[in-house]
């Protein structure tokens, strides 16, 4: 933990240092350390990382014929999701464990950071406000959840990645499909996010109520629908992901404490949205942008629907959540200040400047504070209360 925490201050205070220009030095630096941290972590008996070591020694010593009987017996669900044993089979080929979690935390923050930086160039973000941004991201997303679990943060992190290139860049299209195939055979989850960027493809030009509407019971139905098909095949896939989704619907609404802290981030990201989109709705035109944005507001209303599931709620607040609602903010944050500068919004009432934009222009800076605190507070919890308690370096 207090590795953890000096690498989140160095980063702050090299940030404040580094020109806008230079500002992915920081980003790298934090990156390299959160890799480090990774690879020194020392899993309790009772984490799943404790069981992927198992995991992998059992693959270092059949080899690739233990893979393949794996698969074919659907060992640890690999007959279902072939890439997650391939990934660990890779990994049992480097000389020692340590790599799973140092591996995966590279590719995550890799992920997290190049959005975060990509977007910010795109949309000429000052300093400020992206560091508020990536603040936010790197103190509500749960790191050591990730360190131990492994394949759902990194199916999540490879899955907005892609969606962002493929709606947003437009590059590398075959990748982003060949992505979006292997997050879904490394955690059943990533199919979650996949078929919600279907829905903001087809739905893009509009905010449709009833797709909406449809987004927040989509559990309940997807649920029911699984079941029927799997009850028509033998398919591991099918069969894997309508037990876990039976499992995750038949959820209850948790007041832990653990939990209740996901809800609170949750409705902190809501109050983004509601303050951001009102710029980002009617500035921002390009397709791209306007399909990427529409995914965000795709996977706030089916989270509604997810309220009453704590697994599936409690896994996007953690690993999706803390990057798209840090996009989000910056975006809409940037479009204020440029809209400001050029005279387009005033603070004069003569001006006609709109009700929504005088109210949100004369509380920018108590908004951007309000992230700012619960940040360091969400970072405090942490480190006192939850994830970052369990992470121990040898």
């Amino acid at each position: 933990m207090i590795w953890f925490l000096i690498a989140v201050i160095g980063f702050a205070v090299v940030y404040f240092f580094t020109p806008r220009k230079q500002i992915w030095i920081p980003f790298a630096l934090l990156l390299i350390a959160f890799t480090v941290i990774a690879y020194h972590a020392v899993p309790a008996v009772s984490d799943d990382l404790f069981r992927y070591h198992n995991i992998i020694d059992s693959l270092r010593w059949g080899g690739y014929d233990r893979l393949r009987e794996m698969i074919e017996n659907n060992e640890y669900d690999y007959g279902a999701l072939p890439v997650c044993g391939y990934y660990f089979y890779f990994i049992s080929l480097l000389p020692n464990n340590n790599y799973l979690s140092a591996i995966t935390m590279f590719i995550v923050y890799a992920c997290m950071f190049h959005l975060l930086l990509k977007v910010a160039n795109r949309y000429d973000v000052g300093k400020l406000y992206l560091f508020v941004a990536a603040f936010f991201a790197i103190s509500t997303y749960w790191y050591y959840d990730t360190c131990s679990g492994i394949r759902n943060g990194l199916a999540f992190a490879v899955a907005v990645v892609c969606i962002y290139y493929h709606f947003v860049e437009h590059k590398h299209i075959l990748l982003c499909f060949v992505g979006y195939v292997l997050v879904c055979g490394l955690h059943s989850s990533g199919i979650v996010l996949v078929a919600l960027a279907f829905i903001a493809w087809i739905s893009w030009k509009n905010s449709s109520k009833f797709i909406n509407a449809m987004l927040i019971v989509g559990l309940a139905v997807s649920g029911a629908a699984l079941s029927v098909l799997s009850e028509m095949t033998d398919n591991h896939f099918i069969q894997t992901l309508a037990g876990k989704t039976e499992r995750a619907a038949d959820g209850n609404f948790s007041l832990a404490t653990n939990v209740m802290v996901n809800y609170v981030t949750f409705f902190i990201a809501v109050m983004i949205i509601l303050y951001s989109f009102y710029y980002i709705k009617r500035y921002v035109s390009e397709k791209g942008d306007k399909t990427f944005f529409r995914f965000v507001e795709v996977l706030a209303f089916f989270m509604v629907g997810c309220l009453y599931s704590g697994l599936i709620f409690v896994r996007l607040t953690r690993w999706v959540i803390p990057v798209v609602a840090g996009i989000t903010f910056m975006v809409g944050m940037q479009i204020q200040a440029d809209k400001i500068n050029s005279g387009e919004i005033s603070a004069d009432i003569r001006s006609g400047t709109a009700k929504g934009a005088l109210f949100r222009m004369q509380s920018k800076g108590i908004f951007s504070l309000m992230i700012f605190v619960y940040s360091v507070v969400h970072l405090w919890y942490d480190c006192t209360g939850s994830s970052l308690i369990w992470l121990h370096c040898r």
